[in-house]
């Protein structure tokens, strides 16, 4: 084709329009067939390069040409492009390709026999430089010249092509496939099927008539519905002519790559290459090597950037079984991928977990087979993994099964079952060496994928649990030392034998050696054990019948009677208790001799316990009672025995309750102080003494002397001593000066100064306070100051070296000498109101008086007189040099608004004085 006629347009109604560059030469011949029959309108539409608009080929009826099976194998030439970027347009990448195979000549249907309307080789007034002079038919058809470029079309080859001119292409990028069945490669990437005729004119020009096939052209709206669901499915196809060597992509799997950012050509050519040539290979094996025509084969691509695409590629063949051409699938499977990986990671995991834990697990299929296991069931069973597969689970059962349910266990329940899992609290099962084992079971049962039942177990070895826990109870219950059952072990028996009919007759002996320290401390703690082993036995062989001995703490036997009728009753069972544990006891090859204090205690001498509901006593309270005699007969002597009874059972148990609400009423802040004055002899407040006060919320005022005795028993002293230091060092923080300090006294029973953190204690709460150090003077009684440690004394004098003062309280009532007064820090001694009551009518009260306070002045210590009650007390003592005085003639103890007031008025009266004594007469003491 001319220059010009490139270039010529065309109208839209496919008639033939002037050239651009000016009207092209034409051969006579193609002059007259303008002017008549189909010649004229073969000219008329091939004036100029463009063609009508695209339109859907009408099918031909050229007959199909006979194909060589190995031209399937004979790619195209070497640049022959990849279809789909465009027609004119350079290749995107060059697809792998086989070897060539020779190609067969393909023969034509010669001159004998020209189809309607070809072209008659050899006609005389053809020009071979005017390709346009061919006439063609109506039906698409193409010339080309020797070296395959296509050189004119007529407007029925430009409709199926899609509207576009291919003069200019090669014909390996036009049509793809063999002859019989080839595929026109159309502008929108699209292959249109079509069988093909190649006809030799003269001048080395070849004339191709195309028949298309009824499909050749799809309805436009046949590729919505794919495009569509190949955007829902995330996936595109592609085609590679095995013939032409070209690749075409669908639309869908173009928009695929680039959603996932996808280069699918790059340096290397197409991402589909490895596929293609892998499968090339194996066509290239032969038909032995060669897959099945309908066998796909799979393969994954993981381009960058971690997606994976799942690429599934099938071989189209001829009719007669020739390779044409590999179709693709490629679909996204990346989030897929990802799901497999997590399921197979947490599968793995899973698996790795039951190989870890020390608990058997087993799983059965639908017959009941065991068809895994992990190590621990293994161990258990004391069989290796591939023995148990395959074993049925009614051959693990130690005992006998129905054949009822098809070979499974009785104890396997149907998935269908309501309550599909289930515990089993023993199975005994069969180890491989034929011995039991007891188990406890945990069977899930559920459906598989399959439909079939399968069972999950969990195996336990209960028979080892079972042990540990006889041990657990043996060492709860029994005493380690003489195997005799310990407290909680003899209470059991007690609490069953109250509970039943015969609970009058119950009763409990307590005995307690006595002195037993000084066997441990003389002969060492072996022999002391081998004195309680005999003692035991003793009790063992010889205690009557229906009597249970028992160990309660180092050197405390008991001994719970189911019926103390039978051995005389409660005394006389007392009593062969006793005997039992006196004597003379051979230890270490030296003689021992022994006596026991002991009690007993009967249902009818016994409280039953605080709890609601209690129907009587249970064997805690009886055993708490016969405690509380063995206590009473130690008080008579050695060896004695006590019967207990409620009078000495209540005043015990109202010492334990009020120990505990003791505690809660410190805990609670439910405590107060008032305070005593101590005033000088013309009525001065020197210091005020605090002193401890409860009200219990329903006994009323609990006396000092109650409770304190409680505290010290109870180890509360030290507690209690805090908190009264705490709280009378912030109040007499607030108390009115009036010109003079008020220092407040506190006496301390707990906190001593042989206490590690004595000074710690005392400074934090001071300091914490905010009171001076010369207003607190801390009151010990003489006995708690004997033989006082050097860290001790070096507490005292830093307290006295910040202004604290000591006060000796009750000196002389005690086992301590004067001359011990002389080394302590102390700088006030206190008369015991013992020496007082009777200084003005007891001449030896008067001289122990005396005595001590002359010693106390010769020492440089103050001395204060507790207990004065009287005008005579006051003179005496006051004539005796005594410095200052606390008692009732001068105040009670009054609360902290009345010591206000006290202060703030200046003073006390005192019979030096000539103030009025409260409710007296004038000048009248």
């Amino acid at each position: 084709m001319s220059e010009q006629g490139s270039r010529a347009g065309h109208r839209p109604d496919g008639s033939a329009g002037e050239p651009v560059g000016g009207r092209a030469e034409q051969a006579p011949g193609a002059r007259r067939d303008r002017d008549a029959g189909l010649a004229g309108d073969l000219a008329r539409a091939f004036a100029g390069p463009g063609g009508t608009p695209a339109g859907r080929a009408r099918p031909g009826t050229v007959d199909e040409p006979h194909l060589d099976p190995a031209e399937a194998l004979d790619l195209a030439a070497p640049d022959a492009g990849v279809a789909g970027a465009g027609f004119g347009e350079p290749p995107f990448g060059r697809a792998p390709r086989l070897p060539a195979a020779p190609r067969p000549s393909v023969p034509g249907p010669g001159p004998a026999a020209p189809a309607a309307g070809m072209p008659r080789p050899g006609a005389a007034d053809a020009d071979p430089a005017d390709h346009s002079a061919v006439q063609l038919p109506p039906s698409p058809a193409l010339v080309c010249d020797a070296g395959g470029v296509v050189v004119h079309t007529n407007a029925a080859l430009r409709r199926l092509a899609g509207s576009a001119d291919p003069t200019g292409m090669k014909l390996p990028q036009l049509l793809v496939g063999p002859d019989s069945d080839a595929r026109l490669v159309r502008a929108d990437r699209r292959l249109a099927r079509v069988k093909v005729v190649r006809w030799n004119q003269p001048g080395d020009r070849t004339v191709v008539l195309l028949t298309p096939f009824p499909d050749a052209a799809p309805a436009p709206s046949d590729e919505a519905p794919a495009l569509d669901l190949e955007r829902a499915t995330r996936s595109g196809t592609w085609t590679f002519d095995l013939q032409a060597g070209t690749l075409t992509r669908s639309e869908g799997l173009v928009e695929l790559y680039r959603a996932l950012g996808v280069r699918p050509d790059g340096p290397e050519g197409p991402i589909e290459g490895e596929q293609v040539e892998r499968v090339c290979r194996m066509l290239r094996r032969g038909p032995d090597a060669a897959p099945e025509p309908t066998t796909a084969h799979s393969s994954e691509i993981r381009p960058e950037g971690g997606a994976v695409l799942s690429c599934r590629t099938r071989i189209d063949r001829t009719p007669g079984g020739a390779p044409l051409r590999l179709i693709g699938t490629v679909q996204d499977v990346s989030d897929r991928r990802r799901a497999e990986s997590r399921a197979q990671r947490s599968g793995q995991r899973f698996a790795d977990l039951v190989a870890t834990i020390t608990t058997g697990v087993a799983m059965l299929d639908g017959r009941g087979r065991i068809v895994d296991a992990n190590p621990a069931l293994c161990q258990l069973l004391d069989a290796d993994l591939e023995t148990l597969r395959g074993v049925p689970a009614r051959s693990l059962s130690a005992e006998p099964q129905s054949d009822r349910r098809g070979g499974l266990p009785d104890w396997l329940r149907d998935p269908s079952h309501p309550e599909p899992t289930y515990r089993i609290e023993s199975l005994p099962l069969l180890r491989a060496d034929g011995t039991r084992i007891d188990c406890e079971v945990v069977v899930n049962a559920a459906p598989s994928d399959g439909g079939r039942p399968f069972w999950l177990l969990v195996v336990t070895d209960v028979g080892e649990r079972r042990r540990a826990a006889d041990v657990l109870r043996e060492a709860d219950t029994v005493d380690p030392l003489t195997r005799l059952p310990n407290r909680a072990g003899l209470l059991e028996p007690a609490d069953r034998l109250l509970a039943g009919p015969d609970a009058a007759r119950v009763a409990v002996v307590c005995g307690d050696v006595d002195d037993f320290a000084r066997v441990n401390t003389g002969l060492g703690h072996d022999a002391g054990d081998t004195l309680l082993v005999e003692l035991a036995g003793r009790l063992q062989r010889e205690l009557p019948h229906h009597c249970t001995a028992g160990r309660l703490s180092a050197d405390e036997f008991a001994v719970v009677c189911a019926d103390v009728d039978e051995v005389g009753g409660p005394q006389a069972l007392a009593v062969v208790v006793a005997e039992l544990l006196r004597g003379d006891v051979t230890v270490a090859g030296r003689p021992i001799t022994l006596t026991a204090s002991v009690g007993v205690a009967g249902r009818d001498a016994a409280l039953a316990g605080p709890q609601p509901g209690d129907r009587g006593p249970r064997g805690d309270d009886l055993l708490r009672s016969a405690e509380v005699a063995v206590r009473e007969a130690k008080q008579r002597g050695r060896g004695t025995v006590a019967v207990a009874d409620r009078g000495a059972v209540v005043p015990a148990r109202r010492q334990l309750e009020l120990e505990a609400e003791l505690r809660a009423a410190i805990e609670g802040d439910a405590l107060r102080l008032e305070y005593q004055p101590v005033v000088a002899p013309d009525g001065t407040v020197l210091s005020a003494e605090a002193l401890l006060r409860w009200s219990h919320p329903v006994h009323g005022e609990v006396s000092p002397g109650e409770f304190l005795p409680v505290a010290q028993r109870g180890g509360l002293q030290r507690d209690l001593d805090l908190w009264v230091l705490r709280t009378a060092t912030t109040e007499a923080a607030t108390w009115p000066r009036n010109g003079q300090a008020v220092a407040v006294a506190v006496n301390l029973a707990g906190l001593l100064p042989a206490d590690p953190s004595f000074l710690a204690d005392v400074t934090a709460i001071v300091e914490g306070a905010g009171l001076p150090w010369d207003q607190l003077v801390l009151e010990l009684v003489e006995t708690s100051l004997v033989a006082l440690p050097r860290p001790a004394l070096d507490a005292m004098s830093e307290l006295v070296r910040r202004g604290v003062r000591f006060a000796v309280d009750d000196f002389g009532t005690g086992y301590s000498s004067l001359a011990r007064l002389k080394e302590l820090p102390a700088q006030t001694v206190k008369v015991d109101r013992a020496f007082v009551t009777g200084v003005g009518t007891d001449p030896a009260d008067f001289a122990l008086a005396r005595a001590v306070v002359e010693v106390a002045r010769a020492m440089g210590r103050a001395t204060v007189a507790e207990g004065v009650e009287t005008a005579e007390q006051f003179h005496v003592l006051r004539g005796l040099g005594v410095n200052a005085f606390q008692g009732w003639l001068f105040a009670r103890s009054l609360r902290p608004d009345d010591l206000h007031r006290v202060l703030r008025g200046g003073g006390l009266p005192t019979p030096a004085t000539s103030a009025t004594p409260p409710g007296g007469t004038p000048g009248v003491w």
